[in-house]
């Protein structure tokens, strides 16, 4: 299978990662090991701010995941940063709350989406 078939997606924009790397396998597969490892445990931080909400810890984690999400192509790119500035200004804890629970399902689909694709990059 060739890399550009398996950099196809309805859940993520690969333009980016498809622009900046083209056909590197080992930079794709460096690229997705990274977005999977810092991604994952921040996405648990979330989840976990659903009932208590910790602004700055939330704010930290929107902020870190920003530049990620531009490059990946995660379509919640707008909550996170909306959540970053609401949490800067301890704003509306409900309304962060209710964007947290937007992003966190699509978050949860990128991760599965690229998990698919570093299982086929490393079958090449």
């Amino acid at each position: 299978m060739e890399i550009d078939k398996i950099l196809t997606s309805n859940v993520v924009d690969v333009s980016s990662v498809k622009s900046f790397f083209g056909t590197d396998k080992d930079m794709l597969i460096q690229l997705i090991n990274v977005y999977l490892l810092e991604t994952t445990p921040r996405l648990k931080t979330l989840e976990n701010n659903l009932n208590t909400l910790d602004f700055e810890e939330v704010r930290s984690v929107c902020h870190f995941l920003k530049s990620s999400f531009g490059l990946m192509g995660i379509s919640c790119l707008e909550e996170i940063i909306a959540i970053e500035q609401l949490t800067k200004q301890h704003e509306n804890e409900n309304l962060i709350k209710e964007k947290l629970r937007n992003a966190i399902p699509i978050c949860k689909e990128s991760i599965v989406e690229y998990k698919s694709m570093l299982t086929k990059l490393e079958a090449l």
